[in-house]
């Protein structure tokens, strides 16, 4: 469905949530109305936060005391396997919105509520940062399959792309 459909979708389910978390979450689902009822805006907004400040690290490199903060929650058992997938994901989906503001694209942004961040971000990064970091994000993939420490994983991925 088209982003102004999940839109009315969710202002007649999702009554809760404001105009702009519809119009958020609407973009977020990719035009998948059950992917949009059930989405836990929540969890979203807590994983990207986690997934802008290890990008942003990478990208300016400097104190890493947050970044490990951060990453040393992300521990073994099922909770943790779903808090990393979410992460993963909110990492792709950032990715791919930088992607579209390198390109000059940015009505195909999807993070639209994080737009100034992503801006910031996009400034320093090009396109073949953008590359690896995907590259790498799909090695933290694998490793995880592998069962590697979610926190190593994470900060291995984060020191790959760090700009010198």
């Amino acid at each position: 469905l088209s982003v102004p459909e999940i839109e009315q979708y969710l202002a007649k389910h999702r009554p809760d949530w404001t105009p702009q978390q519809r119009a958020l979450v609407a973009r977020l689902s990719e035009g998948a109305v059950g992917r949009a009822r059930t989405f836990d805006l929540t969890a979203y907004a807590a994983a990207r936060e986690h997934a802008l400040t290890i990008l942003r690290t990478a990208l300016h490199t400097g104190e890493h005391t947050d970044l490990f903060k951060i990453t040393e929650t992300y521990r073994a058992g099922a909770e943790g396997r779903q808090k990393t997938d979410l992460l993963l994901r909110c990492l792709y989906s950032l990715l791919q919105d930088l992607l579209f503001l390198d390109f000059g694209a940015p009505e195909r942004v999807r993070n639209t509520d994080v737009l100034p961040a992503l801006q910031k971000l996009a400034q320093a990064a090009d396109f073949d940062w953008l590359s690896s970091a995907s590259d790498r994000l799909a090695e933290v993939e694998r490793g995880l399959r592998r069962n590697l420490l979610r926190s190593l994983s994470l900060d291995g991925f984060e020191a790959a792309l760090e700009r010198g």
